[in-house]
């Protein structure tokens, strides 16, 4: 004890830094373990215990091939969350990136009417003016009364040639009547339907995977009903932009001119011009009557047979009662 004491006593300042080195240490002990203080570590840490040893076996199979053979058994489930993720996106307003990158789609038509003082001419004239700029009549009725004689067209020429043509045509009236432009912008319409189209092509190329994989005659007949479908809705938008496209490409001018005689008379026809056509019109009621006789004949027929037996039971009737007497 005396030892002891004589020790602590002598060496004071080397006890007091042994003491201070056992709580500096014992300090440390508490704080040096990796879930203390660092959240960061703490998280990687426990991703490490959660994390399959890597000659994990119990289960037959690893994750990967076990989602491959639940996507065989349910594909229309799989790829119809897939094509809902696509879609998704697909029916969103069209942005402005996508607007830059596929260029304005406009429908030109025009309308215009005018009258001519040599109807045969205009028409020739008008021939002319279609081949120059490389137009296509599309439709032509024509029409001619007493009074007048009128054609209505419809034209269609390149979008790039449409207010020439349209300027060269207006100049062989006599007068203009009637002279209208108007365009219809299908810009939104054509990105939508071609961003609904991509999403469906994706789809696509996800159910072509799934058959690949597919084992059983019911997931291929489901995966090929699936495709069908799709495929379809994929025909049906190709054939809207096309439809679009050849709209925009070829403007589209109505147009109408005629010819007012020289003899017309602004008060209407004379007294024997309307009895004219009164004796037209009761000579084409007459006709109209026959043809609508003729198609009758099957109920004339029957009248007739009908007729021609009452007659009959009549007479025989008639003999009866006189050999009764």
């Amino acid at each position: 004890m005396t030892g002891r004491c004589f020790i602590l006593k002598n060496t004071p300042i080397p006890v007091s830094v042994l003491v201070c080195s056992f709580s500096l240490l014992s300090a440390c002990g508490h704080k040096a373990g990796p879930a203390a203080a660092d959240p960061a570590y703490r998280n990687s840490y426990k991703a490490m215990e959660l994390k399959a040893p890597d000659n994990f076996t119990d289960g037959a199979s690893a994750p990967d091939s076990y989602n491959e053979q639940e996507a065989i058994h349910h594909p229309a489930d799989d790829v119809t969350a897939a094509e809902a993720s696509n879609n998704t996106g697909a029916f969103t307003a069209p942005t402005l990136a996508q607007s830059a990158v596929i260029p304005r789609k406009i429908i030109k038509t025009g309308t215009i009417r005018y009258s001519v003082n040599d109807y045969n001419n205009a028409r020739k004239e008008l021939r002319e003016v279609v081949a120059r700029y490389h137009g296509d009549i599309i439709d032509d009725n024509e029409q001619r009364s007493e009074f007048t004689w009128e054609t209505r067209m419809a034209i269609q020429v390149p979008v790039e040639k449409f207010d020439s043509c349209l300027e060269a045509i207006s100049g062989n009236a006599q007068t203009l009547i009637v002279k209208t432009v108007s365009a219809e912008d299908k810009t939104a319409e054509y990105i939508d339907v071609a961003a609904r189209m991509k999403a469906k092509k994706e789809v696509e190329l996800r159910y072509l995977e799934i058959l690949k994989q597919a084992k059983s005659v019911k997931d291929i007949l489901e995966v090929e009903e699936q495709l069908k479908s799709i495929r379809e809705e994929v025909e049906a938008s190709q054939a809207r932009l096309q439809y679009i496209d050849q709209n925009v490409a070829m403007s589209t001018i109505n147009l109408s001119f005629y010819q007012v005689f020289a003899n017309t008379s602004p008060q209407g026809p004379g007294f024997f011009s309307r009895i004219s056509f009164s004796i037209k019109d009761g000579w084409n009621n007459v006709l109209s009557f026959l043809i609508d006789l003729v198609g009758m004949w099957p109920g004339m027929l029957a009248l007739a047979a009908a007729v021609i037996f009452m007659r009959r039971y009549m007479k025989r009737r008639r003999q009866r009662k006189a050999m009764a007497v």
